[in-house]
């Protein structure tokens, strides 16, 4: 009788092991990580980038214009722009998904935060 209760207790450690393995070789085979280029000078505070929506966050001494430029040079000229409350607001078609770069000041430098979806 405890022989047949350890097997049991055995067999089912070995199926909890093998379920746990298997789902997380298939999350690991479906999870990409996404590039999102900086400037050189980038103070990232913040990165998730192996799934959508990727985002990342980084102060930089480039103003707004240098920011501009870096990326527009990466994904070519911004589908639309939008000024709100002290921020400026980007939209980038790349690879058929949708990159919103933020701009905006904070103190000496700019804050900029990428999200791509």
């Amino acid at each position: 009788m405890i022989f047949i209760k350890n097997n049991a207790l055995l067999t089912s450690l070995l199926m909890v092991s093998l379920t746990f393995f298997l789902s997380t070789s298939i999350y690991a085979q479906e999870q990409q990580n996404y590039h999102i280029p900086t400037p050189e000078d980038a103070n990232i505070f913040a990165e998730f980038t192996d799934e959508l929506p990727a985002v990342i966050n980084y102060y930089t001494k480039q103003n707004e214009q240098q920011i501009i430029d870096f990326y527009q040079a990466k994904y070519g000229q911004a589908i639309s722009s939008e000024m709100k409350k002290g921020r400026l607001t980007l939209h980038f078609n790349y690879e058929d998904k949708d990159l919103r770069v933020i701009i905006s000041k904070q103190g000496n430098s700019q804050q900029v935060d990428i999200l791509l979806q």
